[in-house]
């Protein structure tokens, strides 16, 4: 079939000397691609190709599916690496060259995974065969080393990182794979933390821990409810009330107030900290303290 699909036409004396059987064998294989509805013609005696105009690579390809492999593409263009290069290969086996997509993603511009981190292989390996791997990370002041249990490799808002157990015990920590300078296998086995998934799932930025276990509630105005109601903005997000006037008061679990500052300080005004004290305080610290600067 893939000689049918690159070379044009086939010859059924050539294909019975390549693959050691008989010209009947050949013609028995070809008689079973029209039954299974490959068209399959004549094209003279022994000679054989498909109809005018088939092709293997957009057989089983429809605009719809065209148009979203090529979104997806343009997703792995932007993560970079081994993304981009696997994608790229795949589109050519089954896309025209000129294909593009009616869908449109603005991904966060930033950090690539590019060929210079030559360690992801070793920590890929690492994560699929659970082992502990030693590495040198240096984010600005000096290199430390650690002994971590390699989890995932995430990205978020732009950056890559290595989402790891710390010090044998549940731990999270990320560290971001631009200032990671060394990485050792070692031998030593760990165990997958059950909760992994959920984890990942549930959180909104790289700041959030395995533990949330405070809570902060918050008022939303009725100008941008509609978002709210529609996407998940914090962790664990929930509508507790939702008011005569359109406003909504939401509730979330948080473990890091990152988890929940930035995004308050995006919807200012209409975004509003009503519980804990300790978050609405910081919020109001960082407004004053820029209005200050900005005077």
């Amino acid at each position: 079939m893939n000689k049918l699909d690159t070379g044009g036409v086939v010859y059924t004396s050539k294909l019975a000397k390549e693959f050691k059987v008989s010209i009947r064998s050949v013609q028995r294989d070809v008689e079973l691609l029209n039954m299974v509805g490959f068209p399959v013609v004549s094209c003279g005696k022994g000679c054989y190709g498909f109809v005018e105009g088939f092709s293997l690579k957009r057989i089983m390809i429809s605009e719809e599916d065209a148009s979203l492999l090529s979104f997806l593409y343009e997703i792995a263009k932007s993560l970079g690496g081994k993304f981009e290069n696997s994608f790229n290969g795949i589109l050519k086996k089954i896309l025209k060259p000129d294909t593009e997509s009616t869908f449109y993603v603005k991904m966060p511009g930033g950090m690539k995974l590019s060929e210079e981190y030559s360690f992801i292989s070793d920590i890929e390996s690492a994560i699929e065969e659970k082992r502990k791997i030693a590495i040198e990370y240096n984010s600005g002041k000096r290199a430390k080393k650690y002994t971590v249990d390699p989890l995932k490799i995430i990205f978020f808002e732009g950056f890559w990182y290595l989402l790891a157990n710390i010090d044998d015990k549940d731990n999270l920590r990320k560290f971001r794979l631009d200032m990671i300078e060394k990485v050792e296998l070692s031998g030593e086995e760990y165990d997958l933390p059950d909760n992994l998934k959920t984890i990942l799932d549930e959180s909104v930025n790289v700041w959030f821990e395995e533990k949330r276990d405070q809570k902060v509630t918050l008022s939303v105005n009725q100008k941008v409810a509609k978002y709210f109601k529609k996407k998940q903005y914090f962790p664990a997000q929930k509508v507790k009330k939702e008011n005569k006037d359109g406003s909504l008061v939401l509730e979330s679990s948080f473990s890091d107030d990152m988890e929940i500052i930035p995004t308050v300080l995006h919807w200012i005004p209409w975004v509003k900290v009503v519980s804990p004290e300790s978050i609405r305080s910081k919020i109001l610290s960082l407004v004053n303290t820029y209005a200050k600067d900005n005077a």
